[in-house]
């Protein structure tokens, strides 16, 4: 069982660094680039050629294959990007760690293979904007290939007294959400290491991705919608596996059982038996669950200004 990381730099990933040949501006550029590689080989010429035609003059390609066949061919072509080759398969949320640690910028935009910029985008206006008002994460309105808006506002309720994430179609400007859907949004550097970065030890997207999003909530930190930044894809939607596994049981041990207290969040011991009676596991690997979060909270729970019903009840607040 991986133990869930204590800090930005505690987890490790043996990765190479390829190409980038490009002559440094003077001035480190104010946006980095991160392309995220999930297969479809016949997108990548194009969308080098697209990145590079916008203006992009610094691009990290963070492969996900120990030996990607095209890089000889591809890096004399586009000397403005490096290709990061990592020495294990990543998750999404660790493809992003490394990218993010190894740009300069102090913005850094993550955005699939298979993703489009529309052409209604004005990135210089969106990193000016970003730039006054600093959060962690820009996320962006996305659509099909067909133009059709995503409901990509993710709002945090109650059902029955359980836990869900609700997608809603994001109508005006600036509306925050949970997390950025399918990861994809302006970063701010800086702040995204502050705030711990996205959780090795979670597998499954959906909640790696969650787990992200509701901390820098907690911790007091905002993501945000922009209306007027907008990327479509070219391919099929990808689709958010949900279920509630093994990594969902990380998600609520960091996130929805920490209570805070007048010093920090805790993790209340009385919390475990409850947590083994649904984990579905046995005493012996629910507490190791347990006691790795009781860890990570020792360490940050100083960083919470709420707990989660703190932050369901002011959701509403935070909308409007």
């Amino acid at each position: 069982m991986n133990t869930i990381p204590l800090t930005f730099n505690g987890w490790e990933i043996p990765y190479s660094v390829i190409g980038g040949t490009a002559a440094s501006p003077a001035e480190k550029p104010p946006l980095s680039v991160v392309l995220l590689n999930r297969g479809g080989k016949y997108y990548r010429s194009s969308v080098f050629q697209a990145l590079t035609e916008a203006g992009f003059h610094s691009i990290l390609s963070v492969e996900n294959n120990k030996e990607p066949y095209d890089i000889e061919l591809l890096s004399p072509r586009f000397p403005s990007v490096k290709f990061l080759i990592p020495q294990k398969k990543l998750s999404t949320g660790e493809m992003i760690n490394a990218g993010i640690a190894e740009a300069s910028s102090d913005l850094v935009f993550v955005l699939w293979n298979d993703q489009r910029i529309n052409s209604t985008t004005n990135i210089e206006k969106i990193i000016e904007d970003v730039s006054a008002n600093p959060m962690v994460c820009a996320a962006p309105l996305l659509s099909g290939h067909k133009f059709d808006s995503l409901p990509v506002q993710m709002t945090p309720s109650l059902n029955k007294k359980q836990f869900q994430i609700q997608p809603l179609p994001c109508i005006k400007d600036l509306e925050p959400t949970v997390y950025p859907f399918d990861f994809t949004g302006i970063y701010n550097r800086a702040m995204f290491i502050e705030s711990g970065g996205f959780d090795s030890s979670i597998s499954n997207p959906f909640w790696q991705n969650a787990d992200f999003g509701f901390r820098v909530h907690l911790w007091g930190d905002e993501i945000r919608i922009f209306n007027h930044f907008k990327i479509f894809y070219e391919s099929d939607i990808p689709v958010e596996n949900v279920i509630t596994d093994a990594s969902y049981l990380r998600f609520y041990l960091k996130n929805l059982a920490p209570v805070l207290k007048k010093h920090g969040a805790v993790l209340p011991l009385q919390r475990f038996f409850p947590f083994v009676y649904q984990s579905g596991m046995n005493a012996f690997d629910s507490w190791l669950y347990f006691r790795s979060a009781s860890q990570w909270i020792s360490v940050n729970g100083m960083k919470f200004k709420k707990d989660a019903a703190g932050l369901l009840d002011s959701w509403e607040s935070v909308v409007s």
